[in-house]
């Protein structure tokens, strides 16, 4: 063997396991990657952690729809108003296709941080990838290592309705017809009730069921308050016009239920909705549905059977 065969030698094999490397998907989700050493998948969020380190890798799943009011978020002058100082910006290739990268620092609590946002589009879906890495882990994680990471995305076909099913920490009994578009181990469930992939409710009836951050479930004399808040939180629309806001029971549990009326900002559809809020040990979780005005009275009956289905295992 010549002096160059063995360092040829080597690097062919690296470049063989390159090649066949394969990119490790959460559960529930078909975003996939290959993280970096040091970071495993976690098991209560969609993506990839090293908790000693205060590092994430965060994989989110938006309708096709998505795009372009998320491409604003990432627009130079909305970061900075959000305190993010930008270091780089560029146009990343990928297995299959281009995506937008866009590399920041921000200062929160005292504690620096680099983050790191990657956006692209895959069939009929917007794929956001959000790297957080305090400063403090930068040599463990170094710049070289994340873009591989990143680079390395690639995106699965449609996943079973059972597999979305089993990570999540209750059962539905009855979806109402439902679909299931995406779950997550914390809870959050996204549902649609038509055939195409999209969760923008002029288009098919919507329906969500997340988990809310609170401290604790509020006493009785704060629920409707507290109720109002988090619904105008997530709709973030202060015309919203609550027809209805009033205590009910689920089973054993105690809950409220509000039902509201908006209208399209694009379209100018009216719109229906309804929040369930149902309280106990477990926390607080907040179903939502919503639905053109006109399919209301066919999908408010579907949607109950969705609520009434939920049993935490």
């Amino acid at each position: 063997m010549n002096s160059l065969s063995l360092p040829l030698a080597c690097a062919f094999a690296l470049l063989a396991a390159a090649a066949f490397a394969e990119p490790v998907y959460p559960p529930g989700s078909r975003i996939g990657l290959e993280p970096p050493p040091g970071m495993i998948v976690s098991r209560t969020f969609q993506g990839f952690e090293d908790r000693a380190r205060r590092a994430a890798i965060v994989l989110t799943e938006l309708s096709s729809q998505s795009f372009d009011r998320v491409a604003q978020e990432f627009e130079p002058e909305v970061m900075k108003a959000g305190g993010m100082e930008e270091i780089s910006r560029e146009t990343m290739p990928l297995q299959r296709g281009d995506a937008r990268l866009v590399v920041a620092r921000q200062v929160e609590n005292g504690v620096a941080s680099h983050k790191w946002a990657l956006l692209t589009r895959a069939t009929g879906m917007t794929v956001i990838v959000l790297v957080t890495l305090p400063e403090a882990a930068r040599e463990a994680y170094p710049d070289e290592g994340l873009r591989a990471a990143l680079s390395s995305l690639i995106v699965r076909a449609k996943l079973p309705p059972d597999e979305m099913l089993d990570i999540l920490p209750y059962r539905l009994g009855d979806l109402g017809g439902f679909r299931l578009l995406r779950a997550t181990p914390d809870g959050t469930a996204v549902l649609t009730f038509g055939p195409d992939d999209t969760t923008l409710p002029v288009e098919q009836p919507y329906f969500l069921m997340t988990p809310v951050r609170a401290a604790e479930p509020p006493q009785a004399a704060e629920r409707d308050p507290f109720a109002r808040r988090v619904l105008m939180t997530f709709m973030n629309r202060p015309d919203l016009d609550i027809v209805r806001s009033e205590q009910i029971r689920f089973g054993n549990a105690q809950g409220h239920e509000i039902i509201a009326e908006s209208v399209d900002d694009r379209t100018k559809d009216a719109l229906m909705m309804v929040q369930w809020l149902r309280f106990g040990a477990g926390g607080t979780l907040q179903m939502l549905g919503i639905a053109r005005k006109d399919q209301w009275a066919d999908v408010l009956p579907r949607m109950r059977a969705l609520r009434d289905g939920f049993e935490r295992r």
